[in-house]
């Protein structure tokens, strides 16, 4: 590497490291980008208040000024396909979530239980 090509990495490595202590949101093109790796669609799009990241059809907002996460949203049209088969699966695996218990009605007896 030449010694001009290290500054030039320094100096954005440092740019970077002030912008980011500064809270200033990273700057993005619109652009397309295909792995082949593993089958991803990535497309950056900009809008007047939003960015849009879309990742195999789940659109990520960030805010255009502050770089925060603003929404998600999915977009059905993106390459779905009918499944073949129209059943669950049973994987053996038990639910995280305990059955709920039956709520008692009515008017309680003096009863214990």
């Amino acid at each position: 590497m030449r010694s001009r090509d290290r500054a030039r990495l320094f100096l954005r490595l440092w740019a970077g490291r002030l912008f980011d202590l500064a809270g200033i949101p990273g700057l993005v093109r619109d652009c397309d980008y295909e792995a082949s790796i593993c089958k991803a669609r990535i497309s950056v799009r900009r809008g007047q208040y939003f960015t849009v990241i879309r990742v195999n059809g789940l659109d990520v907002y960030f805010h255009r000024l502050t770089g925060k996460i603003d929404g998600i949203g999915f977009s059905p049209a993106f390459d779905c396909t009918e499944a073949l088969e129209r059943e669950s699966t049973d994987f053996g695996v038990p639910s995280a979530v305990p059955p709920q218990q039956q709520a008692q009605t009515g008017i309680q007896s003096g009863r214990a239980e």
